[in-house]
C-alpha cells in the first residue's frame, strides 16, 4: 500500500469516527424524554431549561446543581407544553413591547444592552431561541386567560368605591406597599423540605433569583415583583404582614390550600389623600383583585388539561 493511500485511508477513519460521534452526541441531544399530548420535550430542551434556571438565579453549573433542577424543569416543561397546545387553538399575537420591555430588564441584570442579550446567552451556552419561546408562551397564555375569563368576574366596585371613600375620609395619609412574591404549588411535596429550600436559596443567592427558580406565578419572570399595592388591595391578612416587615426582608411563608407563597416587601411608601387619584386608585384595587382570580382560572385550567392530556414520560 504506498504512502498516499495509507495516509488517506487513517484521514478518512478518523473523519468517520468523529462524525460519528458527531451523531451520536446530536441523537442523544435531541432524544425525545417526554410526550405532552401532541407536544414532545428532548433531552435538549431540558439541559437548555436547567442551564438557562441556573444562569439566571445565580447558581453554578455543576452536577449537584443540575440533579436538583430536573424535576423542577421538567415540570415546567411540561406546563408549557401543555399551555402551547392549548394556544394553537386560538390566534393570539404578542404584544411586542411588553416582551421588549421583558427583555430589556434581563439584559439590565447583566449590564449589557438589549442587542447584546442573545451573543451574550450563546456564549453562555444557553440557547436563546427557546427561552424567547417560553416567555412567549407565558405572555400568549396570560392574554388567553384574560380573553376566557374576564368577563367571568364580577366585582362589586360600588362597594370598593365605597370602602374607599370611607378609608380616604378618615386617614390623612394612605400606605403603599411595592412588593415581591414566590408562589408554589406544595401539592405532593414535602412542605418543610421545599421551604427550607427556598429560604436557603434567598439568602445565599436573592428573592428574585428564588423567584425565578421556583415561583409559579406569572410575576416569576421579573423576578417576582408584583408592583405598588395600596393598602386598601390587600386583604387584612397580608397587610398586617408588609406592616412588620422592614424594606427588604421576607416574610415567612403563607400556606393556602395547595399553595405557599414568601412575600418581600421590597419598598413602601405614605401618600397624602390630598395628592392621591381616586380613578387611579379604584383602578389600582379593582386589577389587583380581578388578576388575583385570573391566575386561579389559569391555574385550574392547567390543572384540568394536565389531568386530560396524555403526559408519558420516556
Amino acid at each position: 500500500m504506498n504512502l498516499f493511500k495509507k495516509n488517506f485511508i487513517q484521514l478518512f477513519l478518523v473523519l468517520f469516527f468523529i462524525l460519528k460521534q458527531n451523531l451520536a452526541y446530536t441523537s442523544n441531544k435531541t432524544q425525545i424524554i417526554a410526550k405532552v399530548g401532541s407536544e414532545i420535550i428532548t433531552s435538549f430542551e431540558l439541559e437548555n431549561k436547567i442551564r438557562t434556571t441556573l444562569f439566571l438565579s445565580g447558581e453554578k453549573l455543576n452536577q449537584k446543581n443540575i440533579n436538583s433542577m430536573k424535576s423542577l424543569s421538567v415540570s415546567s416543561l411540561i406546563n408549557q407544553k401543555l399551555k402551547i397546545e392549548e394556544l394553537k387553538k386560538y390566534n393570539l399575537k404578542i404584544n411586542d413591547d411588553r416582551l421588549n420591555d421583558h427583555l430589556t430588564t434581563i439584559a439590565s441584570r447583566f449590564n449589557i444592552s438589549l442587542n447584546e442579550l442573545q451573543n451574550f446567552f450563546n456564549n453562555n451556552q444557553i440557547n436563546y431561541n427557546l427561552y424567547l419561546e417560553e416567555i412567549k408562551t407565558e405572555f400568549l397564555w396570560q392574554i388567553l386567560i384574560y380573553e376566557l375569563f374576564n368577563k367571568k368576574i364580577k366585582l362589586d366596585e360600588d362597594q370598593i368605591i365605597l370602602e374607599l371613600n370611607e378609608t380616604i375620609s378618615s386617614q390623612k395619609n394612605i400606605e403603599e406597599f411595592e412588593i415581591g412574591e414566590i408562589e408554589l404549588d406544595i401539592l405532593n411535596v414535602n412542605k418543610e423540605s421545599i421551604i427550607n429550600e427556598v429560604k436557603e436559596h434567598i439568602n445565599q443567592y436573592s428573592f428574585e433569583k428564588a423567584a425565578i427558580k421556583y415561583s409559579i406565578s406569572t410575576s416569576s419572570i421579573d423576578g417576582g415583583r408584583i408592583g405598588w399595592i395600596n393598602a386598601n388591595g390587600l386583604s387584612s391578612k397580608i397587610y398586617r404582614i408588609m406592616k412588620k416587615l422592614q424594606i427588604g426582608n421576607v416574610s415567612e411563608p403563607i400556606i393556602s390550600g395547595e399553595k405557599l407563597v414568601f412575600f418581600k416587601l421590597l419598598d413602601k411608601r405614605i401618600v397624602s389623600n390630598k395628592n392621591i387619584n381616586f380613578t387611579e386608585l379604584k383602578n389600582s384595587i379593582v386589577n389587583r383583585k380581578r388578576n388575583e382570580l385570573l391566575s386561579m382560572y389559569s391555574n385550574n385550567l392547567l390543572s384540568i388539561k394536565r389531568n386530560n392530556a396524555f403526559i408519558d414520560l420516556k
